[in-house]
């Protein structure tokens, strides 16, 4: 009996293994696939991020050298190669000369990077410059001339960063150089700019950044460790680099991943570098939890597998009964505590479980309840504003234009929009609340684009409903992108409310002319899904399902298409009296 018992638990305990096994490779396995995505991922995001602010260098830099090759075909920069030539007057030199000055400076405070400008005459040896003192060096223009962006550092002693200049030479001469030069502009701006950038990317992410040029020239953030910094700049000089790429290093014993993406302007690289063993070691803690995991799993299937054949028999049926008869409905039934063993205490949780399962389906019904009102707090807080940005540029634009009238309005109906939709401690407001922020946020985009126009009738008496926050503006912002906004026509989205009885509308439409009857199948179906993908179908059915969440299966959004092809959208509910009161819907 012994050899028979001991032959079955080695059965129990190989078939354990046999389990384990292909579960472990497969662990390992995946751990490395995981890992590897990761870091891939990782890669891409970070090259993505240097990307543009690759693309916001380049830019800078080519607004720089436009206005410069502007500058030096100004008719009075043209004047200051000979201004003997042009007038003999002292008085209509030095007037000459201011007003060249004067559009140095304007160009000088016109970009967010301190720049400094300068003019040179090569032939009478003059200079007009935002920078005092400035003279005219034949020898060092001469060097500058030969590479398009300059980096000058400055002396070590010093604690000011240096500074990196361009020349543009009039007439340009294919070689290089100034000999043969009638006028010539020096454009120059301090190192901190391409640090202030570095380290405001850094602050957008982890890691740190740097820009690389392959003449031995780099620049980091300030936070940059010294001994990081001389290892990544060793890495890239070892390397040919292409426009992008990413290298992985091992700094004591340390695994960093370094991302890099060309700056053309500048002939070099912004470079990111990561600790990517820092961002892997939850990864890696979990893979070895697991890996504990499945020891101890190994370690406790023996011994259960021992304890399961000496005394399990009698208690196991014992459970299967009473389970067998809370199963058909016996939720009274009790298992009497008869045992010596290690089950005396799964018995008496059996016991206590059916004590629980009664208080339980008292219960649900109340869980039921919170469960409905979480899922409305949380699909209400998926609704966010996204023309923020927008509205600020108008107001630059209006400021600039010294539109007065035109600020404080966006301002009164910015402050207005954002005040209710950032005010979530009342999640019920009044239908006129909510027909004041459609109409704040039809009237900022109606000032941006006049084209725009918009009307909004409702019934008087409907203006006290109680309703959720937030369920009209979604359907007017896809009325207003999805509809009227590639219109190059006027664009008329228009609000109409209705009610009989106790049952309320609201109608939504647009004149976009753009929905057809496939893409309104589509919107239906997505409707009925607890799914939208898009940000149009996203906005409707956070909405609808809100609606159902608070009034029913059978309230919700009807959509149709209207006379002018464009979405008519119904927001149907049926009023509760507990939060509305007798409306008069004539």
């Amino acid at each position: 009996m012994i050899n028979k018992e001991r032959s079955l638990f080695s059965k129990l305990v190989g078939s354990l293994i046999l389990f384990l096994l292909p579960v472990f490779i497969l662990s390992i396995y995946s751990n490395r696939v995981n890992e590897n995505a990761m870091t891939e991922q990782i890669k891409q995001s970070s090259i993505s991020r240097l990307s543009t602010l690759a693309t916001q260098l380049d830019n800078t830099i080519l607004q720089l050298e436009v206005f410069t090759n502007i500058l030096i075909r100004d008719p009075n920069v043209i004047e200051f190669q000979d201004l003997s030539l042009v007038t003999s007057s002292y008085y209509e030199q030095i007037n000459r000369k201011k007003i060249i000055q004067d559009k140095l400076y304007l160009q000088s405070a016109s970009t967010e990077w301190i720049n400094d400008v300068t003019v040179y005459s090569p032939q009478t040896g003059q200079t007009i410059s935002t920078v005092n003192g400035t003279s005219f060096d034949p020898e060092r223009l001469q060097r500058l001339s030969k590479e398009n962006w300059n980096f000058i550092l400055n002396d070590e002693q010093t604690n000011k960063l240096g500074k990196v200049t361009h020349l543009t030479v009039e007439p340009y001469e294919a070689g290089g150089g100034i000999s043969k030069a009638n006028s010539i502009i020096e454009i120059s701006f301090d190192m901190s700019n391409v640090i202030h950038m570095l380290d405001k990317f850094k602050s957008q992410g982890s890691g740190e950044a740097l820009f690389y040029k392959s003449s031995d020239t780099f620049l980091a953030t300030s936070s940059f460790p010294s001994y990081l910094l001389s290892e990544a700049v060793s890495a890239l000089k070892q390397r040919q680099l292409a426009d992008e790429g990413g290298i992985t290093l091992n700094i004591n014993g340390i695994s960093y991943l370094l991302t890099y993406s060309n700056v053309q302007a500048l002939d070099g690289y912004v470079v990111s570098v990561v600790p990517l063993s820092e961002i892997l070691t939850p990864l890696r803690m979990t893979n070895r939890f697991a890996y504990l995991v499945y020891g101890l799993l190994l370690i406790v299937g023996i011994a259960v597998s021992w304890l399961l054949y000496r005394n399990v028999q009698v208690p196991l049926r014992a459970l299967v009964k009473g389970v067998q008869q809370i199963k058909m409905g016996q939720y009274k039934t009790r298992i009497p505590l008869q045992v010596n063993n290690e089950f005396r205490l799964i018995i008496s949780r059996f016991n206590d479980m059916a004590d629980q399962i009664q208080q339980l389906i008292e219960n649900v019904l109340e869980q039921q309840l919170h469960t409905r009102e979480a899922e409305l707090k949380q699909l209400q807080s998926q609704i966010n504003p996204h023309f923020l940005y927008n509205s600020l540029t108008y107001v630059i634009s209006m400021t600039k234009l010294n539109r007065k009238d035109a600020v404080l309005e966006m301002a009164y109906h910015l402050s207005d929009y954002y005040r209710y939709t950032t005010r979530v401690e009342n999640q019920l407001v009044k239908l006129e609340d909510e027909l004041k922020n459609a109409a704040d946020y039809l009237s900022i985009h109606r000032m941006r684009m006049s084209r725009i126009r918009y009307g909004i009738d409702v019934l008087s008496g409907m203006m006290t409903l109680i309703v959720p926050r937030l369920i009209l503006q979604p359907i007017v912002e896809n009325a207003l992108i999805h509809g009227v906004e590639a219109l190059e026509d006027v664009g008329v989205i228009t609000i109409t409310g209705r009610c009989t009885g106790n049952e309320y509308s609201l109608i939504v439409e647009d004149n976009g002319g753009s929905m057809n009857f496939e893409r309104l199948q589509d919107l239906r179906k997505l409707l009925t899904s607890r799914h939208g993908e898009g940000a149009e179908s996203c906005g409707l059915l956070n909405v609808h399902r809100r609606l159902q969440l608070r009034y029913g299966a059978d309230s919700g959004l009807k959509l149709s298409i209207n006379a002018a092809s464009g979405l008519r959208v119904e927001l149907h509910w049926r009023g509760e009296a507990v939060d509305d009161e007798a409306v008069d819907c004539r």
